[in-house]
């Protein structure tokens, strides 16, 4: 474990960090083999599909992450206060309620997934392998709740080491999955995007499987079954009023910064879908199967910012906290835009990785070369996004995602629809209501409004703790 609230905070993040990066990156490859196998099966439409999925299993880990986000904030301010009893106390009760929250999921899925489907305005084939996909990913919540859980405390007490190794395991067995499943080989049936969410779920439950062991073995410092030395009883396992509203209330904004984000790749998503399915399909790549290379950086540094920032609150140091959220998010906008030239002088070689379709492979090319230059933001404000949330200010990564998230929508309507029918294309992306107004621009409009508001996101962060001086 890595105790941040002594001694250097860059070698310290840079120790967090790194297995987290590379950790980031492996899980990205479930989207990576997913396009990959399934692309293998030269079916467009399946591809569109795991396109329109991006932002259904957003929402998906919005409902699954509230009890494991809240914890893992909390865990790591008990840390860093020294207080191993009241760790054990955050991860019985965010056990407990991710895995009942996680089954409520499950049910409320059954009956919601045809209209969660069909917001993605696509056609009846594309929403038919939607329903297959998301139909498995969706009752399969307990096994992503307890891998949230396990996770986030590992990160909370500074070990991002052992997940690593967790996380390449699990890739082995979903690599294997995939190509057993998807294409039918080693005489399994050939079961398409539904073999890909199978895939997914089993090797994405093994983390949390795994982890939980290792905790409750008390290899992190703190024992669960414990309670003052004596064997915890039941009642110690259940939510409680003392810590769990707060779990809840920071869990909750963060999930719903998480929801905002995926509703309002829904609504770009359904703004694609005016051009054709090839551009849902380059969105989806591009986004899902290239820029990830960047963003597991930001993603890495974010959490490692949750971490840093988390401990050093509940130790009291809140200007070195300031100081490792400014010094993460340095690091974070030089990896995210070093990894991005990539993306400015390989379109084609990237692209290539993940489909071989040339239409949507055009759409996938024009999206990451934009995006190749504004990475840098994508870095600042996923590190200062960490930072708030290690500090438990979940509100104001809410209110801040709430506005810029959902400005992208207007941005893409004006610039692809002209902006003489912004309200009305606006009202008919988010809300279904009328119908789109004619084509006047292309898809980079889309990749502009993504780009245009991560700047003023990245802006907004500096400005607030540059002001402040403290979160």
């Amino acid at each position: 474990m890595i105790d941040t609230t002594e001694g250097s905070l860059f070698k310290k993040s840079i120790a967090i960090a790194w297995p987290t990066v590379i950790q980031a990156v492996l899980v990205n490859f479930y989207a990576f083999n997913d396009f990959y196998f399934v692309g293998k099966l030269n079916t467009p439409a399946a591809t569109a599909a795991l396109s329109s999925c991006f932002a259904l299993i957003i929402i998906q880990f919005v409902w699954v992450r509230i009890v494991p986000g809240g914890s893992t904030t909390l865990i790591a301010q008990y840390t860093g206060g020294k207080k191993p009893e009241r760790v054990a106390s955050i991860f019985r009760q965010a056990l407990v309620g991710a895995l009942l929250a996680s089954t409520v999921l499950c049910f409320v899925a059954f009956f919601g997934l045809e209209f969660l489907a069909n917001l993605n305005n696509v056609t009846p084939e594309v929403g038919r392998y939607v329903k297959d996909y998301m139909r498995i990913l969706l009752f399969g919540a307990p096994a992503f709740a307890l891998m949230l859980v396990v996770i986030g405390t590992f990160r909370a007490r500074g070990n991002t080491l052992v997940p690593l190794f967790f996380e390449i395991f699990s890739l082995i067995v979903n690599t294997i999955l995939n190509y057993v499943l998807v294409l039918g080989q080693l005489g399994a049936p050939k079961m398409g995007v539904e073999g890909a969410a199978i895939a997914t779920l089993l090797s994405r439950g093994l983390p949390g499987a795994i982890g939980l062991v290792y905790i409750l073995r008390g290899s992190l410092g703190f024992d669960p079954a414990l309670v003052s030395g004596a064997k915890a009883k039941i009642r110690d396992w259940l939510p409680n009023r003392l810590d769990f509203p707060t779990v809840l209330k920071i869990g909750f904004f963060d999930s719903m910064s998480g929801a905002i984000y995926g509703a309002a790749y829904l609504m770009l998503n359904r703004i694609a879908g005016e051009i054709g399915p090839a551009a849902q399909g380059g969105l989806g790549a591009g986004l899902r199967g290239i820029e990830w290379i960047a963003f597991a950086f930001s993603d890495g540094f974010m959490t490692t910012s949750i971490t840093v920032v988390g401990q050093n609150i509940g130790a009291g140091k809140e200007k070195r906290a300031l100081k490792g959220a400014i010094v993460n998010a340095l690091m974070s906008a030089f990896c995210c835009q070093l990894v991005a030239l990539l993306f400015l002088f390989f379109p084609y070689e990237l692209t290539a990785l993940v489909t071989s379709d040339p239409p949507i492979t055009e759409h996938a090319v024009a999206y990451i070369k934009i995006m190749g230059w504004f990475m840098w933001a994508v870095g600042l404000e996923m590190a200062f996004y960490g930072a708030f949330v290690g500090a438990g200010r979940t509100t104001v990564t809410f209110f801040l995602g709430f506005v810029l998230n959902f400005s992208r929508i207007p941005i893409a309507v004006g610039l692809l629809f002209g902006f003489a029918n912004i309200f009305g294309g606006t009202l008919w992306a988010a809300f279904g209501l009328g119908n789109a107004p004619p084509l006047t621009g292309t898809f980079d409009s889309i990749a502009w409004a993504i780009a245009a508001t991560a700047v003023l996101k990245a802006c907004f962060y500096g400005i607030y703790l540059g002001v402040r001086r403290r979160f």
